[in-house]
C-alpha cells in the first residue's frame, strides 16, 4: 500500500514536532521575560493602563461584568477539576489511556506548575481597583489563566484526536480561554500581565504534554461529527 494512503489520526505528531517545542520554548520564554520585567517593576504602568481600560468600561457597562464573572467560575478549580476527571473517565471507558494519560499529566503538572511560579515571582494582586471576586493567593502568573488554558486547549486538542471538527473546536476553546484570562482583570484581582503571562505557561504546557503523544489509531475511513 502506497505510505500516503495510510490514514493518519488528528493526534499524528509527525512534522509538527519541531514546531511544537519551538512554540513552548516561545512561550516559556516570553512568561520568563514578563517574570523578570515584573520583579524590576518595569510594567507597573502599562498594567494599570490596560487595567483601568478594560475594566472601566466594563464596569461602567454592567452586564459584561456578569458575564465574565460566569467565566471566572467556569474556568477555576471547582469547575475545571471536575471536568477533567469526568473527561478522563470517558477516556478510560473508550480505551484512549494515551489520551487520558496526557489530560492527567496537564492538568495536574500545570496547577503544580503554577503554584510554584507564584511563590517565585511572589507578586501582590492589584490595588487599584475594588476586587469583584475573593482572592487570597498570590497574583503572578494567573492561576485561572494558565490552568484554563492548559486544561481546556488539551481539552480541545482530545476532541479533535476522537474525530470533531478542529475548525469548531479549536475556535470555542480559544475564546473560552481568553474570557476566562479578561475577566480576571475586569473582575480588578489580576493584573494583565498576570493573565498573559498565565496563557502562555498554560498554553506551553499543554503543547508540551500533547506533543508526544501517540496517535489514536484509526481504520481506512474517519468519521468525523
Amino acid at each position: 500500500m502506497d505510505a500516503h494512503a495510510l490514514p493518519r489520526s488528528p493526534g499524528s505528531r509527525a512534522v509538527t514536532l519541531p514546531v511544537r517545542l519551538l512554540l513552548v520554548l516561545a512561550l516559556w520564554l516570553v512568561a520568563a521575560a514578563i517574570g523578570f520585567a515584573v520583579e524590576a517593576g518595569g510594567l507597573r504602568q502599562f498594567d494599570a493602563a490596560v487595567l483601568l481600560g478594560l475594566a472601566g468600561p466594563a464596569r461602567a457597562a454592567g452586564w459584561p461584568v456578569a458575564v465574565l464573572l460566569f467565566a471566572t467560575v467556569a474556568g477555576s478549580a471547582a469547575v475545571r477539576l471536575p471536568v477533567a476527571v469526568a473527561v478522563g473517565v470517558v477516556l478510560a471507558w473508550r480505551r484512549d489511556w494515551t489520551g487520558a494519560a496526557v489530560l492527567a499529566a496537564t492538568t495536574i503538572g500545570v496547577l503544580v506548575g503554577n503554584a510554584w511560579l507564584k511563590q517565585i515571582v511572589g507578586r501582590a494582586r492589584p490595588d487599584i481597583l475594588n476586587h469583584l471576586a475573593v482572592e487570597t493567593s498570590l497574583s503572578f502568573p494567573s492561576g485561572h489563566a494558565s490552568n484554563a488554558s492548559a486544561v481546556f486547549l488539551c481539552i480541545g486538542w482530545l476532541l479533535v484526536r476522537h474525530g470533531m471538527r478542529a475548525r469548531l473546536v479549536w475556535p470555542i476553546a480559544i475564546v473560552f480561554v481568553l474570557l476566562v484570562g479578561v475577566s480576571r482583570v475586569v473582575l480588578g484581582v489580576h493584573w494583565p500581565s498576570d493573565v498573559i503571562a498565565g496563557w502562555c505557561v498554560g498554553t506551553g504546557w499543554m503543547l508540551l504534554c500533547t506533543a508526544f503523544a501517540r496517535p489514536r489509531p484509526v481504520g481506512p475511513a474517519v468519521r468525523t461529527l
